[in-house]
């Protein structure tokens, strides 16, 4: 959502933009190259805890976790405090009307629960922090050394936001918030423009005389994704009804840890002939573009993803497990099919529908495309945090 801040007319007609961030090479050569930088942008030396409490291996000694949680809660307050005097320096020198935090999940980034103690030691009067995942509950030593500095960060922070109804009720919960202290806003993407017809990105995968029905996977290969889940739906089809699946194929694009594995099952299954791997796309729209059905098999740690709105701006019907936030992206029986997560029946069962119904596809499609235009276009996204600004700086004139 940020880059389509950046990129709003109306936001930069209204309000004077700069952003604030830890400054690292990987993060700013990605900056870079996304977005054109005629805002003031400041890069900050903040440290970063991630590495120390990154989950160690199920294989590690004891003493080394040991080691580390200690580590942990000896540096979490003082990395913290200097994180709140480097973001006072920078806002007494900058004075913003609004303060917008954008927090990967919660407790997410220490930095941005930092900026919020920051801001009302500097007097700002509106400050906003967005949380884009599910909030993680008090259930392990870290967390609760984070549960001093998050009774701050709820003192500083004036409104939560976040992009799905479900990650806002976690967050509600895991935070203890009032009703009026957090708000859900759709987030939306920009529909980008198609390089390749159809035929031509099939003809590239190799799939030029393929004449059956075609889906895809967009996901890092990662548990958390449910490719497995996928794959074991594919073999229930291959041993109740193999002549529909010599009709099907699924493209799994994309990398990770997993991938090996998953290769070895599809080999181990004799399913080569329906399961391809085509690695990192170019241009994911043209794939998603190519396909018939997108499908989205994850079994946790999800909230509310892009690729499904990419899927419903390029009228495409969507198979997707019903966690968090899908369920507001995906309109079961409307625009595409909800499963149970990690439910291979169920996920066989939505694939086998879709592969026989040509008229529901194309119906599930236009459907999707409707309520993308209705909700989650960029404009209406956008649209939607300007008014929440509009109303927040009304409110402490």
């Amino acid at each position: 959502m940020l880059v389509n801040f950046w990129t709003s007319s109306e936001l930069r007609q209204n309000y004077e933009v700069s952003f604030s961030y830890r400054d690292s090479k990987a993060y700013t050569v990605g900056l870079h190259n996304r977005v054109k930088l005629d805002f003031q942008v400041y890069p900050l030396q903040l440290p970063d805890m991630s590495s120390i409490w990154k989950t160690p291996s199920a294989t590690s000694r004891r003493w080394v976790r040991v080691l580390r949680a200690l580590a942990g809660a000896m540096l979490l307050y003082p990395m913290f405090l200097f994180d709140v005097f480097i973001l006072m320096r920078l806002f007494r020198r900058i004075r913003p009307d609004v303060l917008h935090i954008n927090n990967g999940g919660y407790p997410g980034a220490l930095s941005a629960r930092a900026a919020a103690l920051a801001a009302k030691l500097c007097r700002i009067k509106n400050v906003l922090m967005v949380v884009n995942n599910l909030a993680i509950p008090y259930t392990s030593y870290s967390r609760w050394m984070d549960y001093p500095i998050d009774r701050l960060a709820v003192r500083c922070i004036d409104m939560y936001v976040t992009g799905s109804k479900a990650a806002a009720d976690c967050l509600r919960q895991v935070l203890n918030l009032k009703q009026e202290e957090i708000v859900s806003l759709h987030n939306g993407v920009v529909r980008r423009d198609i390089g390749e017809t159809v035929a031509e990105t099939r003809l590239r995968l190799g799939l030029g005389d393929f004449d059956g029905v075609l889906f895809g996977v967009v996901a890092l290969m990662e548990e958390r994704k449910g490719h497995r889940i996928l794959l074991d739906a594919l073999v229930l089809l291959s041993g109740t009804d193999p002549s529909m699946l010599s009709n099907m194929k699924f493209l799994l694009e994309g990398d990770g840890p997993l991938r090996e594995e998953l290769e070895r099952f599809v080999a181990i299954h004799d399913l080569g002939d329906n399961v391809q791997f085509v690695g990192a796309e170019r241009n994911v729209f043209d794939f998603i573009h190519a396909l018939d059905v997108l499908v989205l098999p994850s079994i946790r740690n999800e909230d509310f993803p892009n690729v499904i709105l990419e899927a419903m701006s390029l009228r495409k019907p969507v198979i997707a497990s019903a966690l968090a936030g899908t369920p507001e992206q995906v309109v079961d029986g409307v625009t595409g099919i909800l499963t149970s997560a990690g439910d291979s029946v169920s996920l066989a069962n939505a694939l086998k529908t879709l592969a026989i119904d040509d008229t529901l596809r194309n119906t599930f499609g236009e459907k999707a495309l409707q309520r993308f235009e209705e909700l989650f276009t960029v404009n209406k996204a956008v649209g939607r945090y300007l008014s929440l600004y509009k109303k927040m700086v009304g409110a402490n004139l």
